[in-house]
């Protein structure tokens, strides 16, 4: 199956359910999903001709999911010689085009922006950090998020 953005892959499979569960999404697109000891949050690669995704085990619960999500971006992207994750990938302030697209990709695919409006609009729903807890990520990716929907 072909995918253009995060909107197509959440469609094919996601269940509806919140939080987003992003390695229940990429082991559904046949992507390999490892934990393991990393020097960096993660890396998207392909080991014998399938797609893996690498993730530290160590990094706290909400970084591994946005780095999952992250990964998927790049995967849909066709980004296979993307580089290893690292937090400054992650920053706001990268400047990396494949970076920025994968980090658009993340918050798209673990807060979706229907939803998003949904809770905020018809729930009234405003506290951040709750918002945060229901989507399953940082204040700060939230924040960032709610900004970038123009909510903030």
């Amino acid at each position: 199956m072909s995918y253009r953005t995060a909107t197509d892959v959440l469609k094919a499979h996601w269940d509806g359910k919140l939080p987003v569960d992003p390695a229940v999404i990429a082991r559904a697109m046949g992507i390999n999903v490892v934990e393991c000891l990393l020097d960096h949050s993660g890396h998207y690669k392909f080991n014998d001709g399938k797609p893996s995704i690498q993730v530290n085990t160590f990094d706290p619960e909400v970084r591994k999911r946005f780095t999952l999500a992250h990964e998927i971006g790049h995967h849909v992207h066709g980004d296979i010689d993307a580089p290893r994750d690292t937090n400054e990938q992650f920053n706001s302030r990268s400047r990396d085009p494949r970076e920025v697209a994968a980090n658009r990709f993340a918050a798209s695919l673990l807060m979706p922006a229907a939803v998003v409006k949904h809770l905020v609009f018809n729930k009234g729903v405003h506290s951040l950090s709750e918002l945060a807890r229901t989507f399953g990520v940082s204040t700060a990716a939230m924040e960032f998020r709610l900004k970038n929907l123009g909510y903030l």
